[in-house]
């Protein structure tokens, strides 16, 4: 494995990037889903954020149990939109739960 030294010239700073100037809507140069607005939370986010407050359980272990995702809870708070199988699978889940069955 290479270590690449960098010399002084080499750390040049980085112009910074405006928020504001990065696009949230329109098409994506590579064919890319379009951003969501900020304000969007889909529904099932919400009924599993309710069931959190509930139980008590946390995102990842909710995540786990549901669909063997860990990362569930957390990539739909950062816009991941779920699809029709896993909501199937969450609110099935939820639903087994509530019963009291496991």
């Amino acid at each position: 494995m290479l270590i690449r030294r960098r010399n002084v010239e080499d750390q040049q700073q980085l112009p910074l990037i405006e928020p504001d100037a990065i696009p949230l809507s329109g098409d994506s140069p590579k064919g890319g889903r379009q951003a969501q607005d900020a304000s969007y939370l889909s529904p099932i986010l919400l009924e599993i954020e309710r069931r959190l407050r509930a139980t008590g359980m946390s995102a990842s272990r909710f995540g786990r149990l549901s669909v063997n995702d860990p990362r569930l809870v957390h990539d739909l708070r950062r816009g991941r939109d779920p699809s029709s199988r896993i909501v199937a699978r969450v609110r099935a889940f939820m639903a087994k739960e509530a019963s009291g069955k496991r």
